[in-house]
């Protein structure tokens, strides 16, 4: 009875890949909605808010990371577990790994832009006397780790993947 269960409950999945869309399109939304916000007071504002201009795009260009992060992740496994997609390239997966290993881009890019709009709070807390920068470093090596834990992960944790020295045997 089991048996012919279990190939089913592959179907489950769509439970994920519908609320990974549904925060695609919210985090799309956001995304664009902070961009508006920051043409119109590019071009008609009195240039008040214009030093938090950079910033407010940084967080649009994070959202939108983070967006297609979930829209790669949804594809990759309704792709995986229900059907295989006709997709390009680039994006077309074969393995959970794939699929794992794409997010983590997404996660590396999404953690360097929350690490520049860091920056843009730097000043004020200095000036506050609330800081004195040491927090930046703290956030900077705390990025620095996990992404040398992600990189070593893309690198060296590949289902079936032929190690360096193998690699290196066979050239």
């Amino acid at each position: 009875m089991i048996h012919r269960f279990l190939p089913k409950a592959r179907f489950l999945i769509v439970v994920a890949v519908l609320g990974l869309l549904a925060a695609t399109a919210a985090t799309y939304l956001m995304g664009a909605h902070l961009v508006v916000d920051q043409l119109d007071e590019a071009f008609w504002g009195n240039f008040e808010k214009l030093s938090q201009f950079e910033v407010q795009i940084l967080q649009a260009i994070d959202l939108f990371l983070v967006g297609s992060g979930c829209l790669t992740l949804a594809i990759g496994m309704f792709s995986l577990f229900v059907r295989e997609l006709n997709l390009p390239e680039p994006i077309r997966v074969r393995s959970f790994h794939e699929v794992k290993s794409m997010f983590a881009n997404f996660l590396i890019l999404s953690m360097a832009v929350s690490f520049l709009e860091t920056f843009s709070h730097l000043e004020s807390s200095i000036k506050g006397q609330q800081s004195n920068g040491i927090e930046l470093l703290y956030s900077g090596a705390g990025t620095v780790l996990v992404t040398a834990a992600l990189l070593a992960f893309k690198l060296y944790g590949g289902e079936n993947q032929a190690g360096p020295t193998q690699a290196g045997a066979d050239g």
